[in-house]
């Protein structure tokens, strides 16, 4: 009977453990609160919040469900580091920086999963180039964050 009353502690504490381990996720409240008093701020002093309706390709996030948007946004930030190569950051390479720290900071490393290797993004050439990839990905950021806010909002 010991045995067994030991079996079932040492089977319920594994459970326990378990479930307080996978959800140890991401703390969304804190990450969107964040994005609106700091990251979006900066986005709007460089005026890139007013150009959103002229975005007309595919939706940079389909997903309704906001681990799989934040993982997008994650893995679009990895690309525009990937791009930067150490060098000197621009104005609107430093706003994708904020969001990646952001991430990082508020989610466990097991929810947002392996972390992009550089090997594998095409590195682009030229600076108009650059800042148009760059225009491009700042636009889809923009749209994710507003997809992922609406999502947890309605989640809840």
């Amino acid at each position: 009977m010991c045995l067994v009353g030991a079996l079932l502690h040492s089977v319920l504490a594994f459970l326990l453990l378990a479930n307080s381990y996978g959800k140890r996720g991401c703390n969304y409240k804190e990450i969107l609160g964040s994005y609106s008093e700091v990251i979006f701020v900066e986005l709007q002093s460089l005026n890139l919040t007013s150009s959103l309706n002229t975005f007309k390709e595919r939706d940079p996030c389909p997903s309704e469900k906001a681990r799989r948007i934040l993982v997008s946004i994650y893995g679009m930030t990895q690309q525009m580091r990937c791009q930067r190569g150490g060098k000197q950051q621009s104005d609107l390479e430093k706003p994708v920086e904020s969001m990646e720290l952001l991430i990082t900071r508020k989610c466990s490393p097991d929810y947002l999963g392996k972390r992009a290797s550089c090997s594998a993004v095409q590195k682009i050439r030229g600076k108009k180039r650059k800042r148009i990839r760059l225009m491009k990905v700042m636009k889809a950021l923009i749209i994710c964050w507003q997809k992922l806010q609406i999502v947890y909002m309605f989640s809840k």
